[in-house]
């Protein structure tokens, strides 16, 4: 059975003067948050890909979820289309890569991905993901398709 995580990126430093939002990197707390949560994920069943916003604060979370789960290089896909992607774009983006995955891990930005996971919990659910959180849902079957 196919499962979907949902995780917010970890905690990032203040934009930099002239700097831009998409250049923001992690801070040391949320380098230690997306530590944290990946040994939490380990529990887990196996992820076998990761689809991610090619933001600095994304891409670090992701990198540091696949160094502390072992994941290989082949498991991190930049998705330029989760940088501040709405739901409807977070739906599209896993149904074009998700590459059959059991398990898929989504990082990307606040508040689409809270939202998504919002949509997916049903019920009037409002819950926002903090940094580094994440919400795991087992789906049926046909999953990545029934997304879009």
């Amino acid at each position: 059975m196919p499962e979907l995580i949902l995780m917010r990126h970890a905690a990032a430093q203040s934009a930099a003067i002239g700097a831009s939002d998409f250049e923001r990197p992690l801070s040391p707390a949320g380098r230690h948050e997306a530590a944290r949560s990946a040994q939490r994920l380990a529990g887990a069943a196996t992820i076998e890909r990761v689809l991610f916003s090619p933001a600095q604060r994304t891409s670090e979370t992701a990198q540091i979820v696949a160094d502390e789960l072992s994941l290989g290089p082949q498991a991190l896909v930049a998705v330029p289309a989760l940088y501040a992607a709405t739901p409807a774009a977070i739906r599209a983006a896993i149904a074009r890569a998700h590459g059959n995955a059991r398990v898929l891990l989504v990082v990307g930005h606040n508040p689409g991905i809270s939202e998504l996971g919002c949509e997916l919990a049903g019920a009037g659910s409002h819950a926002q993901l903090p940094t580094a959180g994440f919400w795991r849902r087992a789906l049926d079957a046909h999953a990545w398709q029934a997304l879009t």
